[in-house]
């Protein structure tokens, strides 16, 4: 099978990426060896953390909402998230434009007991999830850019995580979350991009935009999985990762939340009943810095 991050083919399992993404159910009830994972890998993926069909529930009062903005294909089974091939509008939300589609089903998922009780016991501490869900619902021929999270995550505590959830299962050619493996111990990318703020840099959060440049000059390899519904991956702030493109007719429906010690400072772009989001990133007309020059005045 040929896949793609951006335009960039790949073959599956080779030197540049594996479909064999490393799980960590073996010491799901160990939170000091969650936690040391955490530190070698950069992330935990978990097997059937989330009740199935509480997932379930949430994915479909998203779609619900999408079949009345006329964005699924009228005469398909609604559950399978087939766009509507007439729909001069494609369906590809980002985070910042998915409002109408975060329902009290989801944020009853990404907040329930569950969730927090995890988080507090593996903080040791008790655990708060801010308050904005980063919902997306890709459409085809679409993938997420390549980046970690520190850049737009960096003010307030430095022990944020990001929890990714897949509302639905999410075959290969369903363009999955996809991570490069070892690239939160990049020291000079983590001291360079990873100390970054689109907001006060005027970047792009983008880290690159050639994924096979990025394993021939820092090492490495991307890795994924097929994920089913009620999986979870949890990210540190500073795991280079990405999607792979959707390939099929289908929306690939997924959230990220973040979660923090309570008593850590947040990043105030973030916190309150209504986070008020990015000051510049998300403001029309600001001009970004490219890639490119980023990466030269880094020195990366």
């Amino acid at each position: 099978m040929i896949l793609k991050i951006g335009k960039t083919e790949f073959r599956e399992d080779n030197i540049f990426l594996t479909l064999n993404l490393k799980e960590s159910n073996d010491i799901i009830n160990d939170y000091d060896k969650l936690n040391q994972r955490l530190k070698d890998d950069g992330f935990l993926l978990l097997r059937n953390f989330h009740n199935r069909s509480l997932v379930n529930e949430s994915r479909n009062s998203i779609l619900s909402r999408l079949a009345a903005l006329d964005k699924l294909d009228p005469h398909s089974d609604m559950s399978l998230g087939i766009i509507d091939p007439e729909n001069d509008s494609p369906p590809t939300y980002s985070a910042r434009n998915s409002q109408d589609l975060k329902t009290h089903s989801l944020k009853k998922l990404l907040y329930g007991k569950n969730v927090l009780s995890f988080f507090n016991k593996l903080f040791k501490k008790p655990a708060i999830g801010l308050n904005f869900q980063w919902l997306r619902t890709v459409g085809p021929g679409v993938s997420s850019p390549i980046h970690s999270d520190a850049p737009f995550m960096s003010r307030g505590s430095d022990r944020i995580l990001t929890c990714w959830t897949p509302l639905g299962d999410i075959p290969i050619e369903l363009g999955p979350l996809v991570i490069c493996e070892n690239s939160h111990t990049w020291k000079k990318v983590v001291d360079t991009y990873g100390k970054s703020d689109v907001d006060r840099d005027l970047t792009t959060g983008t880290f690159s935009e050639d994924p096979k440049e990025m394993v021939n000059k820092f090492g490495g390899r991307w890795a994924t999985t097929e994920f089913r519904i009620g999986d979870i991956v949890i990210l540190n702030m500073n795991i280079i990762h990405a999607s792979l493109l959707n390939m099929t007719n289908r929306l690939r429906i997924s959230c990220d939340t973040r979660y923090q010690p309570l008593s850590d400072p947040i990043d105030s772009r973030w916190s309150g009943n209504n986070p008020k989001g990015h000051e510049q990133l998300w403001k029309k007309g600001v001009k970004l810095e490219s890639v490119t020059r980023s990466r030269k005045r880094w020195g990366i």
